[in-house]
């Protein structure tokens, strides 16, 4: 867990970011504060479009099927961020982002990186960087939780 609260610069998607170059990507977020129990994305959904970071609270990830009915995927603590991939991809939110504990988020629009990269380029590199570093982080992840529920699945020993 990060120390967002007290200082957003310890948050991973600003991590090797200047002062300045986080300064134009908070002129270009919009603070929102939710309470428990609301609903920040809804699974199929098309809007807002942008990423997400989690100031301070939790957030639960849960996924609605037909099969198991509502399922919780993850549970976000300050310092993460969601709706990365509806950042890159305008289709409907894959998943339903709820406030578990009071949040304040950050949230930056989508549109808002053309203006980021045409006043600070380099800051707009490096939010992308990040958010693709946090992006292939949340995939291997996910690779070991596939790997390990084929393992059972196939009833083979662990490798651990």
């Amino acid at each position: 867990m990060y120390e967002c609260e007290t200082n957003v610069a310890n948050c991973p998607i600003f991590r090797d970011m200047s002062e300045q170059e986080r300064e134009a990507v908070f002129q270009l977020c919009e603070i929102r504060e939710f309470r428990r129990g609301v609903s920040v994305l809804i699974e199929g959904n098309d809007h807002p479009h942008g990423v997400w970071t989690i100031r301070s609270g939790h957030c639960e990830v849960v996924h609605q099927s037909p099969e198991v009915g509502e399922k919780q995927v993850n549970f976000l603590h300050s310092g993460a961020i969601f709706g990365e991939i509806s950042f890159f991809d305008p289709r409907p939110h894959s998943a339903t982002v709820r406030v578990v504990e009071p949040a304040e988020l950050l949230f930056f629009p989508t549109e808002a990186l053309t203006k980021l990269q045409e006043s600070q380029p380099r800051a707009a590199q490096q939010f992308i960087l990040n958010m693709g570093r946090i992006m292939a982080q949340k995939l291997r992840r996910i690779d070991a939780r596939l790997l390990a529920e084929m393992v059972v699945t196939a009833g083979l020993p662990s490798s651990r």
